[in-house]
């Protein structure tokens, strides 16, 4: 995925605020990747909204603590793109072969950019072809 464009999944970012996250080592990773190289990153408008549900979620409602969580992501400069009308159409597709609707969303995306779709969600990465989308585990 060098040169790629990569969405990157809520389930990716989630992991860089909460030590007991599994490959939370491998997502900070692509932290540092993408402070290095927020341009090469991409994220659907739902995006920071599904953060902040699961950040509040996660932190039991700790206001201050999704405050700064999303700040942090802000601050990186993440390309945030909404889907074409041909875009929202895959999106249907993409639910209608057992994707929820977020997920297709992203995947919609990676198709629109011609890129890949990095998420830690290994039912989701079985559904989708190899050249759309990759574990968290497989991003180098």
């Amino acid at each position: 995925m060098n040169n790629l464009v990569t969405i990157l999944d809520t389930s990716v970012v989630i992991k860089w605020f909460f030590t007991d996250e599994p490959l939370r080592r491998e997502a900070l990773a692509v932290r540092a990747a993408v402070a290095d190289n927020p341009r090469r990153f991409v994220v659907p408008h739902l995006f920071l909204t599904e953060l902040i549900h699961v950040l509040a979620r996660k932190s039991g409602s700790d206001l201050a603590f999704v405050e700064q969580a999303l700040g942090l992501v802000l601050r990186l400069g993440l390309v945030t793109l909404g889907l074409s009308e041909r875009g929202l159409a895959e999106c249907c597709a993409w639910s209608c072969k057992g994707l929820s609707g977020y997920d297709a969303t992203f995947i919609a995306l990676a198709r629109e950019c011609d890129g890949v779709w990095l998420t830690a969600d290994e039912k989701a990465v079985s559904l989708v072809t190899p050249d759309l989308a990759r574990h968290l585990t497989n991003w180098k």
